[in-house]
This record gives structure tokens, C-alpha cells and sequence, in this order.
């Protein structure tokens, strides 16, 4: 899709008197699935199934073989779906940014964000040049500590600083909106 195509699309979810800022797609380069922790524990899920079901196998216990299956299929699963889908969405994922919600299409699937639901935003570049944007929940958990959730993000922006100006604009314009709020809109 174009930005033609993009503009047209994301133009079908505006708003009366909503304004387009931004428009754009992700640049050359892979598209990261958040957080190695749990790509690291997806392998040894996997390597773990699979060295039960081998031995399973090897014992020709049938009821070991089948209770070990579902463990594999999981492994499988989370090892290899989020490669799988980051395959798929290749060339379908874009972004808009208007003066007051943020949208991400990825594929058939749209969110949409206002800026009250977003946290802040941390951009990192990339060594290609591109950059990419993240909003990231902290909150705490009694056994590791600090532990962050990505609710969103914009990857491999080759117009990174633009799309953080937009972003700038809609999150000012939303805390605006909601300090005009009076004693009356909450009654």
C-alpha cells in the first residue's frame, strides 16, 4: 500500500474535525517482537517438549507420546509465531497519527489509541538509521521487580522525528482537552 492508499484508509476512521499529522509505514529491517526474555523461554519450552516427547517415543508408553504432544504443539507455537507473524504482516502494517488518536494497522486489524491511554514514549534508533517508538507500561512485581509491557509500537520509522513531532502534538492536544474538563463533566 502506498501512502496514497494509507492516507486514503486511515482517512475512512477519522473524526469530524479530526486532522491527519502523520502517515507512514515501517522502513527496511526486522520487526521485533517485544522482549527476549520470552523468546528465550519459548526455546527451552521447546527444547524441553521435544526431548520428552523423543524419549516418550523411544519408551512407546502411548499415553506418555499424547500428553507430550500439546506441550510440543505450545512450543511450537510460541517459538515459532511470532516469526511467523511478523512474516505475514510484512509490507501490511501502517501508522497515522492525528490531533487526537493514534492508529496502527497491521494487516486487517486496527487499534486505535487516544492519547490518555498511552504511557510515554521512548524512541531508539536503529543502526540503519531508521528509528522506533515504544509505549511502554511499568509496574511492579513482587518476585523481579520492575517488569515493562509494551502496549504499542512504531518500528523502523525512516521519518522517526516526524512521527514523534506528530505524536508530540497529539498527546499536548490531549492533555489539553482533558484540563478544560470542569467539576461539571465529572457530575
Amino acid at each position: 500500500m502506498e501512502s496514497n492508499e494509507a492516507y486514503s484508509f486511515f482517512k475512512s476512521f477519522l473524526q469530524p474535525n479530526e486532522t491527519l499529522l502523520w502517515c507512514g509505514s515501517p522502513g527496511p529491517g526486522k520487526i521485533r517482537s517485544y522482549g527476549r526474555v520470552p523468546i528465550l523461554f519459548s526455546i527451552v519450552w521447546l527444547g524441553f517438549s521435544l526431548i520428552w516427547e523423543a524419549a516418550a517415543i523411544r519408551s512407546g508408553v502411548l499415553v506418555m507420546i499424547l500428553f507430550g504432544l500439546p506441550f510440543v504443539l505450545i512450543g511450537l507455537s510460541i517459538t515459532l509465531g511470532a516469526p511467523i507473524k511478523n512474516a505475514r504482516l510484512k509490507g501490511k502494517i501502517y501508522y497515522a497519527v492525528t490531533d487526537q488518536r493514534l492508529l496502527i494497522r497491521e494487516g486487517e486489524n486496527v487499534e486505535i489509541f487516544t492519547a490518555d491511554r498511552l504511557p510515554p514514549m521512548q524512541i531508539r534508533m536503529n543502526k540503519n538509521g531508521t528509528g522506533s517508538i515504544f509505549f511502554e507500561n511499568s509496574y511492579y512485581t513482587s518476585r523481579n521487580g520492575n517488569q515493562y509491557r509494551c502496549l504499542c509500537s512504531l518500528q523502523n520509522l525512516p521519518d522517526v522525528v516526524q512521527a514523534q513531532n506528530a505524536l508530540t502534538t497529539m498527546i499536548s492536544a490531549g492533555k489539553n482537552e482533558n484540563s478544560r474538563m470542569t467539576d461539571e463533566d465529572f457530575l
